[in-house]
């Protein structure tokens, strides 16, 4: 019953789930027979009427089974979807076999796997699905008719043709047989159209249903896309604005040098013979000197953005540590084994990652013991802190930017983001982030 309720939960075309359970209380509820139903006229029957269903227990169970089908979700695994619809039409015929059962009770089974079809292929597939129930439908109409026509009286004009209606009362006003005939095929032609129609409805309904949950699962994973490409190009342009600095610094810089170092050499070659040009020469070097001070703090303001500020990712972090342990009472336990080469995408990535994930530790957590693990696995590297903290229930908290921004850094790397957290049970990070042409 639990998976049932959790994919109720989960389900994101609920009306559809709800149409499935109708459609079963219709089927089974069409079993039930009110005896004693006087005609003309049609009155409502008592509150509490002694019925007596043809739907045997092994019958009843083999439809609790396919309404447990539901418990299914459609996946890319074709043939599992295919033995799926099936298991759904094989089960529809053991109930059938199994107890007298009449259309009244296949129609609304066979339209949830028309249902179910939709759910589960495409338009083609779902074409396929809608033809086999109409064709169930059509082959148990013929088979009906047929045994009417073989067995002509009034004990065996067959109830779905004339649905509360006593068998005699159609005997007195059919007593020819042709006209009884005719209005058996009548009869089982309304269906017929009736159940036509109400596939096409059903079918069309579902598919629309679907298109627009599909559209809007393509723009959601577009949306994340976006939101990946952004995180991962802002951090390229950073690497390229830091490569653009050290190019400025490089030349800027060693232009004012040179040029420095030239008035310099010319200030002393002047110092005895030429006070006065030596002292130009000199005053040229400091003013080359003064520019070349604000072009070094300009590019050293500029680079500070880099979170590792040249260091590598294992000194970066363990500096990090120590001045959050000289700061909080927190112990911190701090275990890695990584290689030292690594690209800088990564290491400002992750980097990022346990600066956040400890930053949230000290705001919300109220921990005492976090325990940090950078650990290389074949071409992965995965990323874990853990503390003993308040913890949190995480499907009530999804719109922390820190998580959220941990997570997007993560799959923006191609990598994989896990939190594991509870009320009183602390939180646990993991980021696994490939390294596969990325050192």
């Amino acid at each position: 019953m639990m998976p049932y309720i959790n994919r109720l939960k989960a389900n994101p075309l609920r009306l559809l789930l709800y149409l499935e359970w109708i459609l079963f209380i219709i089927s089974i509820l069409g079993q039930f027979r009110f005896p004693n139903m006087p005609f003309p006229p049609i009155k409502v029957p008592p509150l509490f009427p002694v019925v007596k269903p043809d739907l045997s227990l092994e019958s009843f169970l083999l439809a609790i089974a396919f309404l447990g089908l539901g418990i299914y979700q459609p996946n890319d695994k074709h043939w599992q979807n295919i033995v799926y619809i099936g298991l759904g039409f094989i089960l529809i015929g053991l109930t059938g076999i199994s107890s007298e059962t009449n259309l009244r009770f296949f129609l609304p089974l066979l339209l949830i796997m028309v249902i179910r079809g939709c759910l589960t292929f495409k338009l083609f597939g779902s074409f396929i699905v809608a033809g086999i129930s109409l064709s169930w439908i059509l082959a148990s109409l013929y088979l009906v008719v047929k045994n009417s026509f073989s067995n002509l009286n009034v004990e065996q004009v067959p109830a779905i043709i004339t649905p509360g209606i006593k068998p005699e009362i159609i005997y007195q006003l059919y007593s020819n047989k042709e006209e009884l005939k005719a209005l058996i095929i009548n009869m089982a032609i309304n269906i017929t159209i009736l159940f036509c129609l109400i596939t096409v409805f059903v079918f069309i309904l579902v598919n629309a249903l679907m298109s627009e949950y599909r559209s809007r699962q393509k723009l959601g994973t577009v949306n994340q896309q976006l939101r990946e490409y952004a995180l991962l190009i802002e951090d390229r342009a950073m690497l390229q604005e830091r490569n653009r600095i050290a190019r400025e610094i490089h030349d800027s810089l060693g232009h004012s040098l040179t040029a420095q170092n030239i008035q310099l050499a010319n200030a002393l070659l002047y110092l005895r013979s030429n006070l006065d040009r030596s002292e130009s020469f000199l005053a040229e070097a400091k003013k080359l000197s003064s520019h070349a001070l604000q072009d070094v703090r300009h590019s050293v303001a500029t680079l500070r953005a880099d979170p590792l500020k040249g260091k590598s990712l294992k000194i970066a972090i363990a500096e990090l540590v120590k001045d959050l342990e000289y700061r909080t009472e927190i112990n911190f336990h701090y275990q890695t084994d990584i290689p030292d080469r690594l690209s800088n995408e990564i290491t400002s990535t992750v980097y990022r990652i346990v600066q956040e994930a400890l930053t949230n530790i000290i705001k919300h957590s109220e921990a005492t013991e976090v325990k940090i693990s950078l650990q290389l696995i074949v071409n992965y590297l995965e990323v874990q802190v853990k503390d003993n903290g308040a913890g949190f229930d995480p499907q009530e908290n999804t719109t922390g930017f820190g998580i959220q921004g941990m997570r997007e850094r993560t799959t923006a790397l191609g990598g994989k983001f896990k939190l594991v957290s509870l009320p009183s049970k602390g939180c646990h990070i993991i980021a696994t982030i490939p390294l596969v042409d990325k050192l």
